[in-house]
């Protein structure tokens, strides 16, 4: 019987980079919030690759016309200096970062440290759509963007009562990946990873819970669908479609984007399947609808997406 080969190491760069995290938070624990957060955003420039500026250029340069319909001027501002709103991006995730080091440090239910949370996010009155949604007893599939603060907006949920996981990359071989899931678990939601099957993600909406998906971007190794995204067709997955038929169940639409000193979580009306279309046309226009809201939020808030993560395919 042949032997299974051994497992590849970890590379050292990414145990440096976990080690670096764990540190980081261990560091920001003595220090005031504010000033942490400041350090980073001083920092956040000098972070940025060059490959991050290429794809905000090419983000910008694929929306740019959709932009200036939506809002005039818009596409044409934001285009003529990608890098400016670059830096700007990578500001505000300065700041994101800066509040996930506080969530990894515990802010589950119950727990005191996380009362910052609840001072930080002001829940809007639209709230009342996620209760409706979860009043029969067979939970909820939220889609979101990477726009505002995701992490806030599930610690958040969490903090309120809804119980629920993450469906989200995790990679082997990466101990940094771990760090966050460590931190979601820290207050108080657990990650599905995105390759697993859909029985554990399933089970989570059929104990009532709450499923979240992340669901903007370009992830070529998963299923995915050509649908117009900021007026283009762009490689959207096709994971909400599929939980959102297998459970019968809409998609609820969620955010929780920076206003002045604070952040506001808001809740969209459930996007439903339509049962006058085939399956296939049915999947592909709730992935267009979702699309459309995921458009309006970015139109609305466009310092507050990260351009700079790749979301349409390079040339060639």
């Amino acid at each position: 019987m042949t032997a299974a080969p051994p497992a590849r190491p970890e590379p050292l760069r990414r145990r440096a980079r976990a080690a670096g995290l764990r540190a980081l938070a261990r560091a920001a624990g003595a220090a005031p919030p504010s000033l942490v957060q400041a350090c980073l955003s001083r920092v956040a420039p000098l972070a940025l690759r060059p490959r991050q500026h290429e794809a905000t250029a090419r983000n910008l340069a694929a929306a740019a016309e959709w932009l200036d319909e939506q809002v005039p001027g818009l596409g044409g501002r934001l285009a003529s200096d990608p890098s400016a709103l670059t830096r700007r991006c990578g500001r505000f995730a300065a700041e994101q970062f800066a509040h996930w080091i506080r969530l990894a440090r515990g802010a589950a239910p119950g727990d005191r440290r996380g009362e910052w949370v609840d001072d930080l996010v002001h829940l809007d009155p639209s709230i009342e759509t996620l209760d409706r949604a979860l009043a029969g007893g067979r939970g909820a599939i939220i889609v979101t963007a990477h726009l505002g603060d995701w992490e806030l907006l599930c610690a958040r949920l969490r903090r309120r009562g809804h119980e629920g996981a993450v469906v989200g990359r995790v990679r082997r071989r990466d101990s940094s990946h771990r760090w966050l899931v460590d931190m979601r678990r820290a207050y108080g939601v657990e990650t599905i990873p995105q390759d697993a099957g859909a029985r554990e993600a399933l089970g989570v909406l059929k104990r009532g819970g709450v499923l979240g998906l992340l669901t903007d971007l370009q992830v070529p190794r998963l299923d995915n669908r050509q649908v117009p995204f900021l007026g283009v067709p762009a490689l959207t997955m096709t994971a909400p479609a599929s939980f959102a038929r297998a459970w019968r169940a809409p998609l609820v639409p969620v955010r929780c984007v920076r206003s002045g000193g604070r952040y506001v979580l808001s809740v969209e009306e459930p996007l439903e399947l339509r049962g006058d279309l085939s399956r296939q046309d049915a999947e592909l226009d709730l992935l267009r609808r979702q699309n459309e809201v995921f458009g309006r939020w970015i139109a609305a808030t466009p310092e507050q997406w990260a351009w700079y993560l790749p979301r349409y395919s390079a040339p060639g």
